[in-house]
């Protein structure tokens, strides 16, 4: 039987082996690993359809519901980029402390934050503490995933140290 398609872990890569039976040998195509996103809501059923729609682009994400949770995945991970609702049950203004929290993190994360408080101030401050892009809620998933993608675009400048 081929092993197409099944999947080899690598360091720092994917890795597809391919059965070439046409040619009598085996080849390894290695591919770049998906970026790793982040994404915190303390809505469960928002955090887990963002969740699923970008699983589905292929990228790698992991859930948080609440600001401890994820100030420690931050602390052990590598984040690409995370995706924020501004006002989690528990945070209250908190919510600009862990946007710097993030934003001053060794892996200096691209940040997303989508929030119903687009007014009053909210979108100026959340882009003083970090935020790369501010999105009203309710926001469509396509657009939600256009904003990922220009995040994380190489034309996309970088944050400075």
């Amino acid at each position: 039987m081929s092993q197409l398609g099944k999947k080899h872990k690598a360091i720092g890569a994917r890795v597809w082996r391919l059965e070439l039976r046409q040619f009598g040998h085996h080849r390894a195509l290695y591919l770049p690993a998906m970026p790793r996103l982040l994404v915190i809501d303390d809505d469960a059923d928002l955090r887990a359809a963002v969740t699923e729609y970008l699983l589905s682009l292929g990228y790698e994400v992991h859930q948080a519901a609440e600001r401890e949770e994820a100030e420690a995945l931050v602390a052990n991970y590598s984040y690409s980029l995370v995706i924020t609702d501004l006002s989690l049950t528990q945070l209250g203004a908190e919510g600009f402390d862990l946007l710097r929290t993030i934003s001053n993190s060794n892996s200096r994360p691209k940040l997303i934050v989508v929030s119903g408080h687009a007014g009053s101030g909210h979108r100026e401050l959340a882009k003083q503490c970090g935020a790369d892009a501010f999105l009203p809620k309710p926001t469509p998933l396509a657009t939600l995933g256009e904003a990922v993608r220009t995040c994380l675009s190489p034309q996309h400048t970088q944050k400075a140290p």
